[in-house]
Protein backbone atom coordinates (compact mmCIF):
# COMPACT_ATOMS: atom_id res chain seq x y z
CA UNK A 1 0.00 0.00 0.00
CA UNK A 2 1.00 3.49 -0.48
CA UNK A 3 2.41 5.60 2.07
CA UNK A 4 0.18 8.24 3.48
CA UNK A 5 2.32 10.94 2.99
CA UNK A 6 -0.49 13.98 4.12
CA UNK A 7 -0.46 12.05 7.48
CA UNK A 8 3.48 11.05 7.75
CA UNK A 9 5.83 13.99 8.11
CA UNK A 10 7.95 12.03 10.18
CA UNK A 11 9.12 8.69 11.52
CA UNK A 12 7.17 8.81 14.98
CA UNK A 13 3.94 9.67 12.20
CA UNK A 14 4.82 7.16 10.53
CA UNK A 15 4.54 4.72 12.94
CA UNK A 16 1.14 6.33 14.19
CA UNK A 17 -0.85 6.18 10.58
CA UNK A 18 1.01 1.98 10.77
CA UNK A 19 -1.28 1.78 14.27
CA UNK A 20 -4.46 3.86 12.94
CA UNK A 21 -4.50 1.21 9.49
CA UNK A 22 -4.13 -1.68 11.82
CA UNK A 23 -6.51 -0.66 14.27
CA UNK A 24 -8.88 0.10 11.72
CA UNK A 25 -8.36 -3.28 10.36
CA UNK A 26 -8.77 -4.74 13.59
CA UNK A 27 -11.87 -3.48 14.78
CA UNK A 28 -13.53 -3.97 11.64
CA UNK A 29 -12.09 -7.86 11.73
CA UNK A 30 -13.40 -8.09 15.32
CA UNK A 31 -17.15 -7.06 14.78
CA UNK A 32 -17.27 -9.18 11.66
CA UNK A 33 -16.38 -11.86 13.86
CA UNK A 34 -18.73 -11.06 16.42
CA UNK A 35 -21.42 -11.27 14.53
CA UNK A 36 -20.55 -14.47 13.11
CA UNK A 37 -20.19 -15.83 16.27
CA UNK A 38 -23.32 -15.21 16.81
CA UNK A 39 -24.45 -17.91 13.95
CA UNK A 40 -27.32 -19.17 12.38
CA UNK A 41 -29.57 -17.92 14.75
CA UNK A 42 -27.54 -14.07 14.48
CA UNK A 43 -27.74 -14.31 10.47
CA UNK A 44 -31.55 -15.10 11.19
CA UNK A 45 -32.14 -12.25 13.01
CA UNK A 46 -29.62 -10.19 11.08
CA UNK A 47 -27.61 -9.53 14.08
CA UNK A 48 -24.32 -7.59 13.95
CA UNK A 49 -20.45 -7.78 15.78
CA UNK A 50 -22.01 -4.46 17.49
CA UNK A 51 -25.55 -6.35 18.76
CA UNK A 52 -23.00 -9.17 19.82
CA UNK A 53 -21.23 -6.92 22.26
CA UNK A 54 -24.42 -5.23 23.85
CA UNK A 55 -25.24 -8.87 24.58
CA UNK A 56 -21.98 -9.75 26.31
CA UNK A 57 -22.39 -6.38 28.18
CA UNK A 58 -25.18 -7.69 29.81
CA UNK A 59 -23.52 -10.86 29.95
CA UNK A 60 -21.07 -9.07 31.81
CA UNK A 61 -22.78 -6.83 33.96
CA UNK A 62 -24.80 -9.72 35.51
CA UNK A 63 -27.72 -7.81 36.41
CA UNK A 64 -30.50 -5.52 34.68
CA UNK A 65 -28.51 -2.35 32.84
CA UNK A 66 -29.62 0.62 31.16
CA UNK A 67 -28.89 1.73 28.02
CA UNK A 68 -26.77 4.50 29.07
CA UNK A 69 -24.75 2.26 31.10
CA UNK A 70 -23.94 -0.05 28.18
CA UNK A 71 -23.00 3.06 26.34
CA UNK A 72 -20.61 4.13 29.16
CA UNK A 73 -18.83 0.74 29.31
CA UNK A 74 -18.33 0.59 25.91
CA UNK A 75 -17.05 4.37 25.08
CA UNK A 76 -20.25 4.98 23.17
CA UNK A 77 -22.11 8.05 22.27
CA UNK A 78 -24.60 6.63 19.47
CA UNK A 79 -27.58 6.13 21.89
CA UNK A 80 -30.07 5.31 18.62
CA UNK A 81 -27.52 2.60 17.67
CA UNK A 82 -27.38 0.85 21.26
CA UNK A 83 -31.12 1.23 21.55
CA UNK A 84 -31.13 -0.27 17.79
CA UNK A 85 -29.44 -3.22 19.01
CA UNK A 86 -31.36 -3.97 21.93
CA UNK A 87 -34.68 -3.68 19.84
CA UNK A 88 -33.09 -6.45 17.74
CA UNK A 89 -31.71 -8.57 20.44
CA UNK A 90 -35.21 -7.94 22.17
CA UNK A 91 -37.01 -9.46 18.50
CA UNK A 92 -34.23 -12.45 18.69
CA UNK A 93 -35.30 -13.49 22.30
CA UNK A 94 -31.74 -12.90 23.63
CA UNK A 95 -32.66 -9.76 25.66
CA UNK A 96 -35.86 -8.31 27.81
CA UNK A 97 -37.03 -5.23 29.16
CA UNK A 98 -37.16 -5.10 32.99
CA UNK A 99 -40.67 -4.99 33.81
CA UNK A 100 -41.91 -1.88 36.13
CA UNK A 101 -39.31 0.72 34.73
CA UNK A 102 -40.35 4.17 33.99
CA UNK A 103 -39.42 4.74 30.11
CA UNK A 104 -36.41 7.08 30.58
CA UNK A 105 -35.02 4.58 33.04
CA UNK A 106 -35.89 1.12 30.96
CA UNK A 107 -33.45 -1.90 32.42
CA UNK A 108 -32.48 -4.59 30.05
CA UNK A 109 -31.21 -8.11 31.02
CA UNK A 110 -30.29 -11.13 29.24
CA UNK A 111 -32.85 -13.90 29.00
CA UNK A 112 -31.91 -17.92 28.94
CA UNK A 113 -32.20 -18.02 25.77
CA UNK A 114 -29.78 -15.33 25.53
CA UNK A 115 -27.46 -16.69 28.15
CA UNK A 116 -27.36 -19.94 26.24
CA UNK A 117 -26.17 -18.11 23.04
CA UNK A 118 -23.28 -16.34 25.00
CA UNK A 119 -22.33 -19.85 26.32
CA UNK A 120 -21.76 -21.30 22.56
CA UNK A 121 -19.98 -17.64 21.64
CA UNK A 122 -17.59 -18.03 24.10
CA UNK A 123 -16.99 -21.43 23.53
CA UNK A 124 -16.23 -20.69 19.44
CA UNK A 125 -14.57 -18.06 20.84
CA UNK A 126 -12.33 -20.19 22.94
CA UNK A 127 -11.77 -22.72 20.31
CA UNK A 128 -10.95 -20.16 17.59
CA UNK A 129 -9.43 -17.08 18.69
CA UNK A 130 -8.12 -17.31 22.50
CA UNK A 131 -6.25 -20.93 22.46
CA UNK A 132 -4.84 -20.10 19.01
CA UNK A 133 -3.45 -16.80 20.41
CA UNK A 134 -2.34 -18.19 23.37
CA UNK A 135 -0.60 -20.63 21.51
CA UNK A 136 1.28 -17.98 19.34
CA UNK A 137 2.30 -15.70 22.26
CA UNK A 138 3.01 -18.88 24.37
CA UNK A 139 1.95 -15.73 27.43
CA UNK A 140 -0.90 -13.37 28.14
CA UNK A 141 1.83 -10.62 28.96
CA UNK A 142 2.02 -9.22 25.14
CA UNK A 143 -2.21 -8.85 25.40
CA UNK A 144 -1.91 -7.20 29.03
CA UNK A 145 0.93 -4.51 27.67
CA UNK A 146 -1.55 -4.23 24.18
CA UNK A 147 -4.56 -3.16 26.55
CA UNK A 148 -2.80 -0.29 28.22
CA UNK A 149 -1.29 0.80 25.22
CA UNK A 150 -5.06 1.10 23.71
CA UNK A 151 -6.50 2.36 26.67
CA UNK A 152 -4.00 5.03 26.61
CA UNK A 153 -4.37 5.92 23.05
CA UNK A 154 -8.31 5.73 23.54
CA UNK A 155 -7.56 8.23 26.23
CA UNK A 156 -5.91 10.55 23.99
CA UNK A 157 -8.42 10.44 20.83
CA UNK A 158 -11.17 10.89 23.46
CA UNK A 159 -9.14 14.01 24.83
CA UNK A 160 -8.47 15.14 20.70
CA UNK A 161 -12.37 14.37 19.69
CA UNK A 162 -13.64 16.60 23.15
CA UNK A 163 -11.16 19.48 22.05
CA UNK A 164 -12.56 19.33 18.44
CA UNK A 165 -15.84 19.56 19.68
CA UNK A 166 -15.38 22.31 21.96
CA UNK A 167 -13.57 24.59 18.98
CA UNK A 168 -16.48 23.83 16.56
CA UNK A 169 -18.78 25.68 18.62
Amino acid sequence: MKTPTHLTATPAELSLTEFEQALICSAEAFYRFAGALLGPDGRQHRLSGADCVVLQLLMTAGRPRQASDLMRFANRDDAANVGYSLKKLIKAGLVEKCPGTAPRETAYRITTTGEAASAALVARRRQLIAEPLVALLASAAPLGAASELLGLVTGLYDRGARVLALGDS
